[in-house]
């Protein structure tokens, strides 16, 4: 099967498994079936991993609910399920096998092992427990526009950690509540560790893109106080 899904989605689950790793993270995928075979992703919903382990998740159950109930009001089709595997490969481990009980759905695997690569694959999985069929299924990124306006930007390729975090937090609060603020940062320890301090700030990582040079774009959406 062909699944589509916007670059946009793609981002936001990198921002988000990166802030929570070593843990893996995980989530929904909703959409539709379309007539002519494609299966095209609209909405990723990020939610919380109960179990908060490195090499398994158990979706809460409120949240997965409440995805459900937004799915129906907004007239998406549940498509199946992503994770991310902080230190494996992008493939169905043994426990994702034997925990794929829907035949129907799509499993969407994001492999953070190369903190500079991150690799999102997608698998269809069948079969009995103790014979379980995998197939990897054809996964296409669509570009999209960003649907905000940066408010400010700043550098912080030429400071490594922690200062790294502390020029990103005086750069927000420069910032007015909600406004975005764009950081342009390097690979390594930058990329692992800014995201994730911002979030335990409170503040919203809204992308997360990779330049061809191996540098990073990080949007910030200021929270208040």
């Amino acid at each position: 099967m062909r699944i589509i899904i916007n670059q946009s989605d793609v981002e936001r689950i990198i921002a988000f498994a990166v802030t929570l790793a070593p843990e893996e993270a995980c989530g929904l995928i909703a959409g539709e079936d379309r007539p002519d075979g494609v299966r095209q992703i609209r909405k990723v919903y990020l939610l919380t991993n109960m179990d908060h382990a490195r090499e398994h998740f158990t979706i809460d159950p409120r949240e997965q609910l409440n995805a459900i109930r937004d799915m129906r009001a907004n007239g998406l089709k549940p498509l199946g399920n992503w994770h991310s595997h902080p230190q494996s490969p992008a493939r169905p481990s043994i426990e994702d096998q034997r925990l794929a009980n829907d035949s129907q759905a799509s499993y969407l695997i994001l492999s953070l092992a190369d903190p500079g690569k991150p690799i999102l694959h997608a698998f269809h999985i069948e079969g009995p427990a103790h014979a379980r069929k995998v197939r990897k299924e054809e996964l296409e990124r669509m570009e999209e526009a960003m649907d905000f306006q940066v408010d400010e930007r700043v550098d912080i390729t030429d400071v490594v950690c922690p200062v790294t975090f502390v020029k990103t937090k005086v750069a927000l609060e420069e910032l007015e509540d909600g406004q975005i603020l764009q950081v342009h940062l390097n690979d390594g320890e930058s990329v692992q560790n800014v995201p994730r301090s911002i979030k335990d700030e409170g503040h919203q990582v809204l992308k997360l893109n990779k330049n061809d040079d191996g540098t990073y774009e990080l949007y910030i959406r200021k929270r208040g106080d």
